[in-house]
């Protein structure tokens, strides 16, 4: 019997048909292989906008339970011999809270917007601003007497102080409380002395610091901070909303805090029966007694910033965050 000689090489139908396998098998790879990385990128923008959006809620929160805090005197109200008050220093309120509208308004709770966050601010966000002292503040070393005199505190024995020629500070004991502008500072040892001259260029236009009685050893100056939250175009230039982010403006310079945060909404918890507890949450406008202020209801609305594959028309993930706050200095 003849024996057929042994097969060498594939034949045309078995390598057709180890091609179609290769190809199914190559094909289930890339697509695994797409899959991870889409949730990947899905994951890493969940992770980015949810940590920007604490972060930001975060900050806002930790100067929220410091806002309108003097010292001694955190209640009553504040003498001032400045004129005109800086709307980011004005001291008399420690919260002022804009609501934004169309048309680059918005509505304020208290006092104005300084045109460095007007000018910039995304229409229809709005604006929180707060004030309060430094903790470092210094106690007088003599007496002011008459009101007039110069301002002199000790800074020695770990005390300190941040004041700065041509800086609003706030002098108060547990009465009373006065606004002026530091027109000079001398240092001499443990021993400041701030001037507080009056001229039209000083910004001071009341030589006396006390509007009733005297300021004793038991007086403190401090630096006054002031710290103004709003929505702004980042500096990566990115288009869109994916290019705004949360930005913190101290009076003097603007800095960019977080990217991503796209809206920012504030509202007011009222307390119209004095408990402590509000009965309702407003808008901010003029009209309200900012004494009456209880909480704050911060709201942020964060992005992934790049295209993350959601079903928004750029493609971004987004998500809205929200806080509750008690406030503890009301005014």
């Amino acid at each position: 019997m003849k024996l057929s000689p042994l097969q060498q090489g594939l034949s045309l139908i078995e390598m057709m048909i180890s091609m179609a396998i290769g190809s199914v098998v190559i094909l289930g790879v890339l697509s695994l292989f797409t899959a991870n990385t889409q949730t990947y990128n899905a994951l890493q923008a969940q992770t980015r906008l949810q940590e920007g959006a604490n972060f930001g809620l975060n900050v806002i929160a930790r100067d929220l339970q410091r806002a309108g805090y003097r010292g001694c005197y955190s209640r009553g109200d504040v003498y001032s011999t400045v004129e005109p008050i800086p709307a980011a220093f004005d001291i008399r309120f420690g919260l002022s809270v804009h609501n934004g509208l169309s048309g680059r308004t918005w509505t304020a709770s208290s006092t104005d917007l300084e045109p460095d966050v007007s000018d910039g601010a995304i229409v229809g966000t709005d604006i929180i601003t707060l004030r309060f002292v430094e903790n470092d503040e210094a106690y007088l070393s003599t007496a002011l007497v008459t009101g007039v005199e110069d301002v002199q505190v000790t800074v020695g024995s770990g005390a300190a102080s941040n004041v700065a020629a041509n800086d609003l500070a706030l002098i108060s004991d547990c009465e009373k409380a006065t606004l002026f502008k530091v027109t000079s500072v001398d240092t001499n040892d443990a021993i400041m002395t701030l001037g507080h001259a009056v001229s039209p260029a000083s910004g001071n236009v009341v030589a006396g610091l006390a509007e009733t009685g005297t300021f004793g050893t038991d007086a403190a100056v401090a630096s006054i901070v002031s710290k103004t939250y709003f929505i702004k175009a980042g500096v990566s230039g990115l288009s869109g909303r994916g290019g705004y982010s949360l930005h913190q403006f101290d009076g003097t310079s603007t800095s960019e805090l977080v990217e991503g945060v796209e809206d920012l909404q504030i509202l007011l918890g009222i307390d119209t029966d004095s408990d402590g507890v509000p009965n309702q949450y407003l808008d901010p406008s003029a009209s309200i007694d900012t004494l009456k202020i209880v909480t704050i209801l911060v709201e942020i609305t964060a992005n992934s910033i790049s295209d993350a594959g959601a079903r928004e028309a750029d493609g971004l993930l987004r998500r809205t965050f929200r806080q509750t706050l008690q406030i503890r200095n009301p005014g």
